[in-house]
């Protein structure tokens, strides 16, 4: 490469713009292949500030916390017993349960996100999102641009299996009688 390193104000050396931009992208290949690595191996890397009722085991394994199981399972058995999102919320605030967020009260997208959550049965899907662009780590859903990887009974569970499957097929009613 025969770029020359251009000085800057100071006198000293800058690394001209393209140069960066290649470093950037070259660093996201590697962080790229190493998960993709990971994932092959099996290995599942957990955002515990994003995911309720679960925290880091001592042995770097998914604990679960067990007030907050409870929780989860009152919103399952909620929602398979007819009632909303809406509801639930109203009786998680009423009942002044502390939200994940742990300030602010329960919203229907927090309960959305745990009865659609895999991981709350025990399993993961990996890449469900991927970063676009390194510079603006700019995060895309993936629809199918790159591949999912689906592990059954990776941690223990907080709900059956069973319990998970009736409530998306539960979702699934819900949703197609709205559109009705």
């Amino acid at each position: 490469n025969n770029q020359t390193l251009e000085k800057n104000s100071e006198g000293g050396p800058t690394i001209p713009p393209s140069l960066a931009q290649e470093e950037l992208n070259s660093r996201a290949q590697n962080v790229k292949m190493g998960k993709r690595m990971a994932m092959q191996e099996g290995k599942v890397f957990f955002q515990y500030s994003q995911l309720y009722a679960y925290q880091k085991g001592a042995d770097g394994q998914p604990e679960i916390i067990p007030e907050e199981a409870e929780i989860v399972k009152q919103i399952y058995a909620s929602y398979l017993a007819g009632e909303s999102t809406a509801s639930i919320v109203k009786s998680l605030n009423n009942a002044g349960i502390p939200s994940p967020q742990k300030k602010g009260g329960w919203a229907d997208t927090t309960i959305r996100r745990i009865i659609e959550n895999e991981r709350y049965c025990g399993d993961v899907i990996l890449q469900k999102t991927y970063v676009t662009d390194p510079i603006s780590k700019k995060v895309k859903v993936n629809n199918g641009e790159l591949p999912k990887v689906y592990i059954k009974n990776n941690h223990t569970p907080i709900v059956s299996r069973e319990t998970y499957e009736r409530v998306q097929q539960e979702r699934t009613r819900r949703s197609s009688k709205r559109k009705v």
